[in-house]
């Protein structure tokens, strides 16, 4: 098993002893398995804070990229990654800003009490609370492990697809 793979585990481990976890499941699909998520994944509007190395903003995209050993933190959620992007949509009121987009690359970990998840890449769309990752997936949820190279969920719905070259380890108890 690759190292990073087992510094996830690490990581979901303490997560789970630092919190009751809940129960989830997954099924076999024709397209690959299916997922699902209880509200532990979701962003919400609660503040989120981000520790980085370095932080750039661009006025004319509307964006913010913290790059360096970045950790973002939401409530129970944890998310490390080499860098984070920031992607901002005006609202109705009076041109305030608020968080559309959540794009993070360079090897990304994210950890609730009840799931971790590791890819090279992350996309979390908030309007739509969807997140996609790809490269070298691996999801942990309670004693269930997933792996892939794409997984996709709708976080409002509470289910997620893993595809491409799927591998699964379910605990039948």
């Amino acid at each position: 098993m690759p190292r990073r793979h087992l510094r996830l585990i690490q990581a979901f481990l303490l997560a789970l002893s630092l919190a009751a976890t809940g129960s989830a499941g997954s099924a076999q699909t024709q397209d690959g398995v299916q997922i699902t998520f209880g509200e532990s994944l979701r962003l919400s509007g609660a503040e989120i804070e981000v520790t980085a190395d370095q932080l750039s903003v661009d006025q004319t995209s509307g964006s913010t990229e913290f790059t360096g050993n970045v950790m973002a933190v939401q409530g129970e959620m944890r998310i490390a990654a080499g860098a984070i992007r920031l992607e901002y949509s005006t609202g109705a009121r009076s041109g305030t800003q608020r968080i559309s987009r959540l794009i993070a690359s360079g090897g990304v970990t994210m950890t609730t009490p009840n799931e971790a998840l590791e890819a090279r890449t992350a996309t979390y769309v908030l309007d739509s609370q969807s997140l996609e990752m790809q490269g070298d997936v691996l999801l942990v949820q309670g004693p269930n492990m997933l792996s892939g190279e794409r997984f996709v969920a709708d976080l409002r719905a509470g289910n997620g697809r893993m595809i491409g070259r799927v591998r699964t380890v379910i605990r039948m108890e």
